[in-house]
């Protein structure tokens, strides 16, 4: 069994009626939803834990953000979920809710 580098960012891919396949250690450390308010268009993305940081920026640890590619009609031509280490986000309004106990990667 390959051991997974929690430390380097990952992504995976996979055609829209494929199986995206995505290592459990990943996705059993995801406790909280974060919603991310943007003028153009709001997003989410879960991670394990955050805490805020000098300079009044927070801090996210172990990031997983949906990528995938849509087409123009909104339907997913390209299944993608990207995985960071952290994230540091300044100055952009946020909502935190507990990350839902089953991980959809459809």
């Amino acid at each position: 069994m390959e051991q997974e580098n929690l430390l380097k960012q990952n992504q995976w891919e996979a055609g829209p009626d494929e199986e995206l396949k995505i290592p459990e250690v990943y996705l059993s450390r995801l406790k909280f939803e974060i919603v991310i308010f943007t003028a153009k268009k709001d997003f989410t993305f879960r991670c394990s834990e955050y805490e805020q940081v000098p300079g009044g920026g927070w801090r996210f640890v172990h990031v997983i953000i949906d990528t995938s590619k849509l087409n123009p009609k909104g339907d997913v031509e390209l299944k993608r979920v990207t995985y960071h280490p952290e994230l540091v986000l300044v100055n952009v309004p946020f909502m935190v809710m507990p990350a839902p106990e089953e991980v959809d990667t459809d």
